[in-house]
């Protein structure tokens, strides 16, 4: 029973001294590291879409902006829900892709239907902004 929990404690060591270690920038590129596994299936079929291609490649991708919505509308004193989620949160997420040819793509992303699935809402190609980059 000691020997559990003195792993217990020792792994519980080990935990804290990496946060410690490694600081809020790393856990910020981390999450959204995550952020962008989790939407690389719409990413791609995004630009499958845009640029007609059956596989579309990218160097890299960045989280641009995260904006927080709720889907509530006053009705007099009470709140009245107005679409598929009832009255939840839902997220709008700008990425910013550079091709492999350096072309700068901005995809706007939204989860705003009943299921709660990222879709494409709309994409701009422009310059790529002041600070972007791959590293």
């Amino acid at each position: 029973m000691r020997v559990i929990a003195a792993e217990a404690l020792l792994a519980l060591t080990m935990i804290g001294h990496q946060a410690t270690v490694y600081g809020e920038p790393q856990r910020e590129k981390a999450i959204e590291e995550a952020l962008l596994q989790e939407l690389h299936t719409e990413i791609e079929s995004s630009l499958n879409s845009i640029y007609s291609e059956k596989y579309s490649q990218f160097q890299c991708a960045r989280i641009v902006s995260i904006n927080e919505r709720l889907t509530v509308s006053k009705q007099g004193t009470k709140s009245k829900p107005v679409d598929a989620i009832h009255g939840a949160k839902y997220f709008e997420i700008n990425v910013g892709l550079l091709r492999k040819n350096d072309e700068y793509v901005e995809l706007r992303l939204k989860n705003d239907t009943a299921s709660a699935q990222y879709y494409l809402v709309n994409y701009s190609k422009r310059d790529r902004p002041m600070g972007f980059s791959c590293l």
